[in-house]
């Protein structure tokens, strides 16, 4: 703060006290987040003490400085509540996931805040690995204003009882709304697109508001430029998402105006409105409202709706930015780690022209029991469905095999060879991971189920996994459970076995889903237990995929703006990539992120970008490219179901075997000719299974369409 109070200046660097080498203080300030302290304005961007910040330099009052944090940062002071006599960091991440509902995968946040309370003198670490409460401590929990878990209990039946009246639509939005048809529905556009200051009621007034009149492409540009301080090619950017809105229209040779359904919009002032004239542009808008009936996390929320409308393609990433968008307007609200709507949005939902879609029995997504545990294994449930399967099926306490069933689903979803043993006094499962062509890895599954979700060390034969590893020849052991108690955990590691909860696991096959990793990056999962150890390889290869984004998007725009064709005949360096695109993300790209997806995008394989020099020229449209990609993957995965060595119900998205040792060509039936491959696709796709948009299909997915549909396999 001190030297934050000293230079405001944010594009400069940062050097710890008693640290070697500074830090970007952009990097400073992520870490930092939003916590009260700091706010941003002006351009260059600068960064200033709040008036609280302020007080506390100048007091050095550090009661005053954790009743700041406590109010900007959820469980802080109910962490000081929770610790009561004495809690280790675990027992203290169980306090905030199972009583306020925060979806913590590590002790990393839990330590953070304890790690404050330590340096303002409120708590002490015991040497028994205890976290206690000081006397400064104890004195300073009456003067906080706590949210307690019945406090959130009261927020659901409130927001379940509150009546809600609904505004009145404008004339115009009314009478579009009125007259939308399916076929429109169905044209909405899937990507919400990049808008400046972000997709809020706030930024979207500021900048429709400011083209209401009418202003021309670089006015509106400069405007957006300096408002949110972002770079000209990002206000570009921006101004293509309002067009795709129906926020802004083109009324001249080079100039722009809000339409006249945003001017109703900017006129009745009403949140409803906003997300009325969205949801007919927007794809699935009003139905992820519809959707949030129940509380649902997004991952749940994701299977909800491409299970009920298979050809949106809505990846979590886009229902994430929708849910978002309700949340932002008050239409929604988040109650821990998942989000339902408002009374309001349950009326609004309930009055929009909604998409049609098929029939979803939503435990059937959710993990409903048995129904659920039927289509496991049979009706190759999309990932959503199978997370929850594997969480729920881990308390069928009267039925073990339902457990081993979804685990077995699993283990062949995150593309592991898997053989079934089950029976009393046998291996539930073995699991093989292919690493490397000379080095696989066969790991012994101990399935154990608890109709109260806890099991104990009485529950676990140790010296028994031991007896399973060696007659089955593994080389690891690992226990999966819906959760265990300490001496689980303390006699596992003495007996080397992994230990992993059905929540972990299910928490892997969503992200896997959306980012998938190789079998060897997700061998520390079954090898040590570990399911933080792939945060660092998902956030790595996510970063990786963001890179790429933005380094076509950057050149893209280059190559269409007037000025950089005139200058420089729309080709970049390096440098230029990255000064286009640090105002985008909160840690800027650096050279190597940058060169790693230039080299990816010139490979003959791409053909994406020309390097001509140290200059790099982009040879088509992102959109162009994006299929190029796609058909590089069809062309993949139209092999690796053309393969039958894990057999034709191992559900995607990685098919085909876990190794190149079965990769050799298999000897498929004739084709068929009573089959239209368009029904196939269709069929394929709402499955979650990967198919190519175009040529020959598999004949394997043939036969798996045909039993699936009662018909004969030739």
């Amino acid at each position: 703060m001190k030297d934050i109070n000293a230079n405001p200046l944010v594009d400069r660097s940062f050097t710890w006290p008693g640290a070697a080498s500074p830090v970007p203080m952009r990097q400073v300030l992520h870490f930092v987040g939003s916590c009260g302290l700091f706010t941003r304005e002006g351009r260059p961007s600068r960064v200033l003490l709040t008036p609280e910040a302020r007080h506390f330099l100048e007091t050095g009052d550090t009661d005053y400085l954790i009743a700041l944090l406590h109010a900007h940062v959820r469980f802080f002071g109910e962490t000081l509540e929770s610790i009561g006599e004495g809690l280790t960091y675990n027992e203290l991440h169980q306090v905030a996931i199972a009583a306020y509902g925060l979806n913590w995968k590590s002790l990393d946040q839990v330590r953070r805040r304890v790690h404050w309370m330590r340096g303002t003198g409120l708590v002490e670490c015991w040497t028994n690995g205890k976290i206690v409460p000081t006397d400064d401590g104890q004195a300073l929990l009456p003067r906080l204003s706590l949210v307690r878990p019945s406090d959130l209990e009261s927020q659901r039946q409130a927001a379940a009882n509150l009546p809600a009246e609904l505004p009145e639509a404008p004339r115009l939005l009314a009478e579009r709304l009125d007259s939308v048809t399916e076929e429109e529905l169905q044209a909405r556009k899937r990507v919400l697109g990049y808008l400046a200051g972000g997709a809020s009621m706030a930024a979207l007034s500021r900048l429709v508001d400011a083209a209401a009149a009418g202003l021309s492409r670089n006015e509106i540009i400069q405007f957006s430029a300096e408002t949110f301080e972002v770079s000209k090619s990002s206000a570009e950017q921006s101004l293509n998402t309002l067009q795709g809105l129906d926020l802004l229209a083109q009324v001249g040779q080079d100039r722009f105006a809000a339409t006249d359904l945003a001017v109703e919009w900017l006129t009745s002032g009403e949140a409803v409105d906003l997300i009325r004239h969205l949801h007919l542009s927007l794809a699935l808008l009003g139905e992820t409202l519809d959707a949030l009936e129940s509380e649902s996390d997004s991952g749940t929320l994701t299977a909800v709706l491409a299970e009920k409308y298979p050809t949106s393609d809505l990846t979590r990433k886009d229902v994430t930015a929708r849910v978002a968008l309700l949340v932002e307007t008050g239409l929604a609200e988040r109650l821990g780690n998942v989000t339902r709507r408002t009374a309001l949005g349950t009326t609004l939902a309930r009055s929009l022209p909604l998409q049609k879609g098929r029939d979803v029995r939503r435990d059937s997504v959710q993990g409903g029991g048995r129904a659920a545990a039927a289509e496991v294994g049979q009706g190759h449930p999309l990932p959503g469905q199978l997370a929850a399967e594997v969480v729920s099926a881990s308390t069928d306490s009267a039925n073990y095999q339902r457990f081993e069933c979804a685990l077995a689903e699993a283990f062949r979803y995150l593309a592991m060879d898997v053989e079934v043993h089950s029976g009393p006094a046998k291996t539930d499962l073995v699991v093989t991971l292919w690493l490397s062509p000379t080095s696989r890895r066969r790991i012994a599954v101990e399935a154990k189920t608890d109709g109260a979700g806890l099991v104990t060390d009485q529950d676990v034969r140790f010296m028994r996994l031991s007896e399973h590893r060696a007659r089955h020849q593994a080389d690891h052991s690992v226990l999966i459970g819906p959760g265990f108690d300490g001496r689980v955990f303390r006699e596992a590691s003495k007996e080397d076995v992994a230990v992993l909860t059905a929540k972990q696991l299910a928490e892997t096959i969503v992200r896997h889903s959306e980012t998938p990793l190789y079998p060897h990056e997700l061998a520390a999962l079954l090898l040590t237990g570990h399911a933080d150890a792939l945060e660092q390889t998902w956030s790595e290869t996510e970063r990786r995929t963001e890179a790429l984004a933005l380094v076509v998007n950057a050149m893209w725009n280059s190559a269409n703006d007037p000025v950089d064709i005139e200058f420089g005949a729309g080709a970049l360096d390096v440098r230029d990539i990255w000064r286009e695109t640090k105002a985008l993300v909160e840690t800027p790209l650096d050279k190597k992120e940058i060169e790693e997806s230039l080299a990816f995008l010139s490979s003959p394989c791409v053909a994406g970008v020309v390097k001509r020099g140290t200059d790099h020229t982009i040879t088509a449209p992102p959109t162009l490219i994006a299929s190029r990609l796609r058909s590089l993957a069809a062309a993949i995965e139209a092999k690796a179901f053309g393969t039958e060595s894990r057999g034709d119900d191992a559900p995607g998205p990685i098919a085909g075997p876990s190794g190149p040792s079965h990769a050799g060509p298999q000897k498929t039936d004739p084709p068929s000719n009573d089959i239209e491959p368009a029904q196939v696709r269709t069929w394929a796709k709402a499955e979650g299974r990967p198919v190519n948009t175009r040529g020959r299909l598999p004949e394997s997915l043939i036969r798996q369409y045909k039993r699936a549909h009662g018909l004969p396999a030739d």
